[in-house]
């Protein structure tokens, strides 16, 4: 690993990536910058490192203290260099009262206390990193590099998030720090139900937990199996109006109750605001924005995911295909403004009446494709049957003159891995039975068939 010991203005320039500090201290820094003072620059470059710190970019890896001077050491993460500053005791002592971005930790250790002040500083700091410019990077993905962390963040021995399935719908189930379950499965322990139930964290001692057949951390966090010296705190997930899972963090019986309560609710808000603010940055790239449902570039990641859960827990998926019958007519005689409302009244309609897990997506002009993992054929046919029923009997579309315009749909389904083997040839096979529908007098339901 190199050690750089270039000047300051060097460090300010080519080691610190300004894209990823908060705006006062990117003014903060260009200001030591064309000041040129020295010590200033050296301080502008110690507040920057430990703001990057708390957003996982830099690692304190050494603090000592000198007589009159302190001696930091900051490794890059992942990388292959390493900055050694000295500063007067008296700067790095004013960081927290000056500086309220770059609070220094009481303890460099990853042991010990940490001052509730800099732990509730990550919050932020994690939050603006996630930008918009990093939306190649899934929910999941984040959530594993937060979970990864989150030991040395909040000096706690392991963290375990269990994700409902059924609510986040993603294509990967597992990684290190990070799993999903269906819900039946996850609120399986009667501790987990209860957290969601009241919303509320339990803490739990090694002996309990083990009785509660809650699994215990790997060998390498550092938990002492042989003195019973350890605790989880066991705390539900809420995000957006729903429960996405159960956070587990362990950490040791011997730390101060009130500061691992609110890491606790540090490492739950990091959750769910990451939850949330990835969720609403999927909206913006994966909704149609006319009807409200998902479009054509969500239905084509999704439609795989959802026959690969399909195949790995043996269930089936039905997929149904819906038309708006004799669409053209209502643009060419009541304008495409009123198409328009007939589109979303359409979509409207499907998304109420489906179930939560089921998704609606708008595949193109006037046609929408439903989603239902885990149905048969005859509740889906069911389900279409509901569809094309509500939809027929709606009358809240209106002509220019006020007259009722009731909306018709033909719908064709056909179900995974009964009629299918794949995505492609499960859409063949509803698309089919949808021309059917319509050849046979349309506002009707139909299933594929060999025929």
């Amino acid at each position: 690993m190199r050690t750089f010991e270039k000047d300051y203005e060097y460090l300010l320039l080519n080691l610190i990536p300004q894209h990823r500090l908060g705006l006062e201290r990117r003014k903060h820094l260009e200001r030591a910058i064309r000041d040129g003072e020295p010590a200033d620059m050296k301080r502008a470059a110690v507040h920057a490192l430990e703001e990057l710190c708390k957003v996982g970019y830099y690692r304190r890896a050494d603090t000592q203290v000198r007589q009159e001077h302190v001696l930091l050491t900051y490794v890059r993460r992942r990388g292959r260099y390493q900055v050694k500053l000295q500063i007067p005791v008296a700067d790095w002592l004013s960081l927290g009262a000056t500086a309220q971005d770059a609070s220094p930790p009481a303890v460099d250790s990853a042991t010990g206390p940490v001052g509730v002040d800099t732990t509730f500083n990550i919050l932020p700091h994690l939050i603006r990193s996630l930008s918009i410019n990093d939306r190649r990077e899934s929910t999941f993905d984040r959530l594993e590099s937060i979970m990864r962390l989150l030991p040395e963040w909040l000096s706690v021995w392991h963290g375990r998030l269990m994700l409902n399935e059924e609510r986040f719908g993603v294509q990967e189930n597992r990684g290190s720090w990070v799993f999903t379950l269906p819900e039946r499965a996850l609120l399986k322990r009667a501790v987990y139900e209860r957290c969601r139930r009241s919303g509320k964290t339990e803490f739990v001692g090694l002996p309990a937990a083990r009785a509660l057949g809650i699994a215990e951390p790997p060998l390498s966090s550092g938990l002492d199996r042989s003195r019973a010296d350890a605790e989880v705190a066991i705390t539900p997930i809420f995000s957006l109006g729903d429960f996405w899972g159960i956070l587990e963090i362990w950490f040791s019986r011997s730390s101060n109750g009130s500061i691992m309560r609110s890491r606790v609710e540090v490492a739950t808000g990091m959750i769910e605001q990451v939850i949330e603010n990835t969720v609403r940055l999927e909206n913006l790239t994966s909704v149609d924005k006319l009807t409200g449902v998902y479009n054509r570039n969500f239905y084509d990641a999704q439609v795989r995911i959802e026959i690969e859960r399909a195949t790995r827990s043996a269930s089936k998926l039905s997929m149904l295909i819906l038309d708006i019958d004799d669409f053209k007519r209502v643009n060419d005689t009541l304008g495409h403004r009123k198409g328009d409302e007939a589109l979303f009244l359409v979509a409207d309609l499907i998304k109420k009446n489906l179930r939560k897990i089921d998704m609606a997506f708008r595949y193109g002009g006037e046609e929408f494709v439903a989603l239902l993992p885990g149905t048969s054929e005859e509740e889906a046919a069911h389900t279409a049957e509901r569809l094309r029923a509500v939809i027929a009997e709606s009358d809240q579309l209106r002509d220019p003159a006020g007259g009722r315009v009731h909306i018709r749909v033909s719908i064709g389904g056909a179900v995974y891995p009964d009629h299918a083997t794949s995505e492609e040839e499960l859409f063949a096979k509803a698309d089919s039975a949808l021309y059917r529908a319509k050849r046979r007098g349309k506002n009707r339901v139909e299933f594929y068939h060999e025929s």
